[in-house]
């Protein structure tokens, strides 16, 4: 018999980040779980549209949603404020964790289906269409279901490390416990509308307190894109501003 799965398998995350042996990229990662018939995953379908997927549409025998999250570093999560195009350093922590989720979601679902359960993973990152930059899934949303965190004003889930690092999900048909509490917002935006350092720093004024322009996002993602293949750094189409000036972007 199968005794405390949730803790083995954030022991498992764990391990896979203190794999890398960067600690001047990544701290701790957080994990939580959500039930795959959470109301609020149906209700994504609204919120962010019909294109969403659910856990069941996902994985048929799905019972738990696994959300983790893996947190920058100051260093990292200060760098983007502090110049004018793509942030070097958080491009690098970017790119080698979206690249990393692949070997911790393996990892995971082989622990998983040793054990009798299904799994599915997620890819990290660009789950949507280009045409249209429509998501099949957030891994943010799945996070904030499993009260890893709060959202804020800059759409980003801020959870009680911050908002600065990477989410990923894994599905399973095994039944995990929510034992996480419900996070309070952190959001100075949202709790007294103060602060909105986000709206302001963003370089292509997608963001405002009641739209967000994801088009002009992604162009200012791919303009950054193109200049670090231009320097011959890593490759990620990154930003990171609205996070980098944000007041609990990084938290102990």
């Amino acid at each position: 018999m199968i005794t405390n799965l949730e803790k083995e398998i954030a022991n498992i995350i764990d391990d896979k980040i203190v794999e890398l042996d960067r600690p001047d990229l990544f701290r701790k990662p957080l994990v939580a779980f959500s039930s795959a018939a959470d109301e609020k995953y149906t209700e994504l379908k609204e919120t962010i549209g019909q294109w969403h997927l659910t856990p069941k549409e996902v994985l048929p025998d799905a019972k738990s949603v696994i959300s983790y999250f893996v947190p920058f570093t100051k260093n990292v999560v200060l760098q983007p404020k502090e110049v004018k195009d793509g942030a070097p350093l958080w491009e690098e922590a970017y790119a080698i964790i979206n690249s990393h989720f692949d070997n911790i979601g393996e990892a995971v679902s082989n622990y998983l289906t040793e054990h009798g359960f299904s799994a599915k993973t997620i890819h990290a990152t660009h789950t949507y269409d280009p045409k249209d930059l429509k998501s099949t899934w957030s891994h943010r949303s799945a996070a904030a279901i499993a009260e890893l965190g709060a959202f804020g004003a800059n759409r980003m889930l801020i959870t009680e490390k911050g908002s600065g690092g990477r989410f990923c999900s894994v599905l399973t048909s095994a039944e995990l416990k929510k034992k996480q509490a419900p996070i309070r917002k952190k959001c100075l935006y949202i709790t007294d509308g103060s602060c909105g350092l986000c709206f302001k720093i963003c370089p292509v004024k997608a963001l405002a307190s009641d739209s967000f322009d994801k088009f002009s996002c992604q162009d200012e993602l791919n303009k950054n894109d193109m200049l670090q293949k231009k320097n011959k750094g890593y490759i990620a189409d990154t930003c990171g501003k609205c996070i980098s000036v944000c007041p609990v972007a990084y938290l102990e």
